[in-house]
């Protein structure tokens, strides 16, 4: 049988720790650092356990979808008709199943960011807490926790992947060859400003790249000659202009019996910041 595993390029920040569940970037810019338009993608929100708390503090509450419009990474000009208020819901299930229910997912849009502009912190649009809706400008908020929040490519942001798109191809393969079988690519990543970046790939099956609808195929991401761990990340050092490369591997999962036939999925290169 024989598959291809598309990946879909984007630029991204972290925010708020390791162990994100919500994943964001911006797939174009246009304009300068302290002008600029940009058109992003809302990709996933993981669900939680059901003792996770509600872990905002305003009151009364909003999710919002806006941007990081200072250096402390405080909101500025949040999106019209998207923001849910969450006031008194005891669990960030809760949270998220509301919001879903108003904003599913993925949702592209596009926004703006006029004034200071982000050298090494970076822009990036993604899902805050706030005290109100997020329609009119407000300073006051926070990132969600557990937010990857999509930086701006060039020419407005500062690091690009240099692979427009990736393709992965297994070619044809036996049943009793798919276990653990692996193929890998070179992801190229460049900076305009002498950056630390963490390159990140996740697929959208809980981390992994669903390639069945029926659970029997899925691929793990991973990268560096360590295999580290798609989600987790790699740390790659990029001088001015300079450009810096890494291998990513793709590894099969089987779960049961594999009927015959084509393969694919897709998944996401994501830039943050370590």
């Amino acid at each position: 049988m024989k598959w291809f595993l598309y990946l879909f390029v984007g630029a991204m920040m972290t925010s708020f720790g390791a162990s994100a569940s919500i994943f964001s970037y911006i797939t174009a810019s246009d304009g300068t650092p302290s002008n600029a338009t940009y058109w992003f993608t809302i990709e996933r929100w993981d669900d939680y356990p059901d003792d996770v708390l509600n872990q905002c503090t305003y009151n009364p509450c909003y999710v919002t979808i806006n941007h990081k419009h200072t250096i402390a990474g405080t909101p500025g000009q949040g999106l019209s008709g998207v923001g849910v208020n969450v006031t008194g819901l005891k669990t960030m299930k809760e949270v998220r199943a509301k919001f879903l229910a108003k904003n599913p997912l993925p949702l592209s849009k596009t926004t703006i960011h006029n004034g200071v502009a982000l050298n090494q912190n970076q822009e990036c649009v993604g899902l805050f807490f706030q005290p109100t809706d997020g329609s009119s400008f407000t300073e006051v908020g926070r990132m969600l926790p557990g937010s990857l929040c999509g930086i701006a490519p060039p020419p407005v942001g500062a690091c690009k992947i240099e692979n427009t798109s990736l393709v992965i191809d297994f070619g044809p393969v036996d049943e009793a060859s798919l276990p653990n079988a692996t193929k890998d690519v070179t992801v190229s990543v460049t900076c305009n400003l002498a950056m630390d970046v963490l390159l990140i790939a996740s697929g959208m099956n809980n981390g992994r790249v669903k390639l069945r609808s029926d659970d029997s195929l899925n691929a793990r991401l991973l990268l560096g000659s360590s295999d580290i761990p798609g989600e987790s990340g790699i740390k790659l050092s990029i001088p001015k202009n300079g450009t810096n490369s890494v291998q990513l591997k793709a590894r099969l999962d089987v779960n049961g019996r594999v009927a015959p036939g084509p393969f694919s999925g897709s998944a996401s290169l994501i830039l943050t910041m370590p």
